[in-house]
């Protein structure tokens, strides 16, 4: 846990700064997307020092942060960002989508700060959901398929499942337990729903704006 803790810090340390620096607006979607790259780098670092991570081969690694990063980011910019929401995104999420659409991020988003006491369980939670096989629909000619070792992938996640588990346990009593771990589930899976909306827009966009490749991969757009 300790060691998770450690890592998560260094991998994030500077993002916040950076982060609120960025967003000045007014900007628009693309240049929006385009400053994402730092907390998804960020991220990504954090994945790096992971063990059992590092110990997959390259391609698994890389399939595994295109197919899974940008729908669990939101878990990972809710710790960065210390449980805060930025206050004009509200605003320029509706005009560049809609209203509807920044109202439905708003209030999964904010499922989460029933966790703002123990972040770690989030830490713990965006190291499960990296090594999920079938979290997102591949695109293109990319599959589930083209791991090179998925029995190793599964049983990671399993362990780190298990981490989470006992964790939960605890903190909560068992009911509450299975409560968080429900939440937690169901709240990606509608992030999801929203990444896939989004990623129309951007398509859209990105005919008249340059989007940096790190956000064309994540967002299975190259």
């Amino acid at each position: 846990m300790n060691n998770i803790t450690n890592a998560y810090q260094l991998a994030t340390d500077h993002v916040y700064d950076m982060y609120m620096r960025e967003y000045a607006p007014p900007m628009g979607l693309i240049e929006f997307i385009n400053s994402e790259s730092n907390m998804h780098q960020s991220l990504i670092s954090f994945y790096k020092s992971i063990p059992e991570f590092n110990k997959l081969d390259l391609e698994d690694r890389v399939l595994l942060i295109k197919f899974n990063l940008v729908k669990i980011a939101h878990l990972h910019s809710t710790l960065t960002l210390k449980f805060q929401d930025i206050p004009w995104i509200g605003v320029y999420m509706s005009k560049w989508i809609s209203a509807d659409f920044h109202n439905r991020m708003f209030r999964t988003r904010r499922c989460f700060d029933r966790f703002i006491e123990h972040p770690l369980i989030l830490k713990l939670a965006l190291i499960v959901f990296i090594f999920s096989i079938n979290l997102s629909t591949p695109c293109g000619t990319e599959s589930s398929d083209d791991y090179t070792n998925k029995i190793s992938i599964r049983e990671i996640q399993d362990f780190y499942t298990t981490v989470l588990w006992r964790y939960l346990n605890s903190v909560y009593k068992e009911k509450e337990a299975i409560r968080s771990l429900e939440i937690i589930m169901t709240k990606i899976l509608h992030f999801q729903k929203l990444m896939v909306i989004l990623e129309k827009y951007i398509e859209r966009e990105r005919s008249h704006n340059i989007v940096n490749e790190l956000e064309l991969s994540l967002f299975r757009l190259a």
